[in-house]
């Protein structure tokens, strides 16, 4: 007996230092919390309201006024990216550059009408100095971030019928009206309290050479990913002609380090897309050519979609998938074609992120031995 009680502490205090995760479970679990994390306190239904508004709008534009409105729409929003304009630098300065040099990347891309090859080059250089300017600041990595998924959308836009210069007028004509709307809240001071994360940086004396910049981290990650994209636009234009941008906003969306917030983000998005899939691909089975119930199957998915943006990135690639997929029913094409492809690119826009990542980590791992 009293062996038993002897033992019986330690046996239990074994038993329990045997049940912490440690090292390589201790990670795994981090992991698999971080996935399955569902933030109910993050639920926005005034997003999903405002989502539903917002493509009301885009919705009377693209009837009223054609597609070019999307092009418009765009280039007031990379410019209102700029509010207020970075440190040291007027408006003009700040402004023009976007207006200007997002018109003419927006007639390339345009023009060149859907060829692998030269999409590919030109993602993969827009992709690459995006990211060596989005490295400046929040906000310049937001522009990068919204000018590049506007290229790789630019270069689907050839078979609209509408010219590539109606498309670069109407960027040009956006990004206008969206400086005077940056300028109207500038005379209200309603862009006085900027945080130190939205002001960019002033020009240093000796700012760092070409060679310098690309052989640094920032510049390494930005060589990598822009191979990455263009890898990702040449496959999408090869093999998936019916809708190429898909595979490469996957690849771009999940290829931001650091690796680990990276990779929860690709599983999550595989596999939200895999049951966004399946079960929007099964309703629409259903209901058939009913358009009217397919309308508010998609208005439903769109407005959830924006409510539970940042309540778990999983359930949000889901409601994304059910847009695309209910939206391509509505327009005629085969729900389930449409949802299979979306879930291969997925995937394969995915694996080019990872490994775009994994070079990252190995280049940073090395710098740190060195």
């Amino acid at each position: 007996m009293s062996t038993e009680t002897r033992t019986t502490p330690n046996t239990q205090r074994v038993s329990a230092v045997t049940l912490k995760p440690t090292g390589y479970d201790a990670t795994m679990t981090s992991f698999a919390q971080q996935l399955v994390t569902v933030d109910r306190e993050r639920l926005d239904l005034r997003a999903g309201v405002l989502g539903l508004v917002v493509l009301a709008v885009f919705g009377a534009a693209n009837a009223l006024v054609g597609p070019v409105a999307m092009a418009a729409a765009i280039g007031a929003l990379v410019v209102l990216a700029t509010d207020p304009p970075p440190a040291g630098r007027s408006w003009a300065t700040a402004l023009l550059p976007l207006v200007i040099g997002g018109a003419v990347l927006t007639y390339i891309a345009v023009s060149i009408g859907g060829q692998a090859v030269p999409a590919a080059l030109l993602v993969g250089v827009v992709g690459t100095v995006a990211t060596l300017h989005g490295g400046r600041s929040r906000k310049a990595g937001t522009r990068g971030l919204i000018a590049t998924l506007w290229i790789i959308l630019a270069l689907t836009l050839y078979h609209t019928g509408v010219g590539a210069l109606a498309y670069a007028a109407a960027f040009a004509i956006g990004g206008a009206i969206g400086a005077g709307v940056a300028l109207a809240r500038a005379r209200k001071g309603a862009a006085e309290g900027t945080g130190a994360d939205d002001v960019e940086a002033e020009a240093v004396a000796e700012p760092p050479t070409l060679r310098a910049l690309l052989a640094s981290p920032i510049g390494q990650f930005a060589i990598l990913r822009g191979v990455g994209l263009a890898v990702a636009v040449f496959l999408g234009f090869t093999f998936f002609p019916g809708h190429p941008a898909w595979l490469a906003i996957s690849s771009l969306l999940v290829m931001r380090p650091p690796t680990r917030n990276a990779l929860v983000v690709g599983v999550q998005r595989s596999l939200g897309t895999g049951v966004g899939v399946i079960a929007a691909v099964a309703l629409a089975s259903v209901i058939g050519e009913n358009t009217p119930a397919l309308v508010l199957l998609f208005l439903a998915s769109a407005f959830l979609m924006m409510a539970v943006r940042e309540v778990n990135y999983a359930l949000f690639a889901m409601f994304v998938t059910a847009v695309v997929v209910y939206s391509q029913r509505i327009l005629g094409a085969d729900a389930a074609e449409s949802g299979m492809d979306r879930l291969a690119e997925t995937v394969v826009g995915v694996a080019i992120a990872f490994v775009v990542l994994g070079f990252t980590e190995v280049l940073a791992r090395r710098r740190s031995q060195a």
